[in-house]
């Protein structure tokens, strides 16, 4: 396979590119009623002109507790089913580690996912961190019932405490 990874600001996505990426995003987490912060970039990996794969990411300020920390969220990971089980899910995320770390100098990325995927993470080199983890919705703050899930860019620690993401969850 011979996986193009593209990197494009959201706003810079042609609406032809933008109705592919929500689409896969649709089939995969059509079934979610919740309301998410929108992606700032996207990750599209490609096969040919064909997008197999995306990755939205953000980059927000939260609170750990007392302490005000610059993340970069990951969003919407998805790869299309016949493409499944080839690596393209993990290469993205790896890609967005680096583009977290080295494009915009962050120490920290942040994701939250169901448990089930917790493994796949974990083998890309990000920890579970206790929360609890808390974000808004239209109706009021909720509590993330899944993971939150962290991976450390640079040499700071994770500070420990409460996570409030300041906003819509990614």
């Amino acid at each position: 396979m011979d996986l193009l990874i593209e990197t494009c600001r959201a706003d810079q996505v042609s609406p032809e590119r933008r109705a592919l990426l929500d689409a896969m995003y649709q089939r995969e987490f059509g079934w979610d009623r919740l309301v998410y912060a929108a992606p700032e970039w996207y990750l599209m990996g490609n096969v040919g002109d064909s997008p197999v794969g995306r990755v939205g990411m953000l980059q927000r300020t939260i609170t750990v507790g007392e302490t005000s920390l610059p993340v970069g969220g990951i969003t919407g990971v998805v790869t299309e089913p016949e493409w499944r089980g080839q690596g393209v899910a993990s290469r993205l995320v790896r890609q967005a580690v680096r583009f977290l770390s080295d494009e915009l100098g962050l120490q920290f990325g942040l994701l939250t996912c169901q448990r089930r995927l917790g493994p796949f993470y974990e083998k890309l080199g990000w920890g579970p961190v206790e929360g609890p983890t808390v974000y808004a919705q239209p109706d009021g703050p909720r509590t993330c019932p899944g993971l939150t899930m962290v991976v450390e860019c640079g040499s700071a620690p994770w500070p420990e405490g409460p996570i409030d993401m300041r906003g819509l969850p990614w």
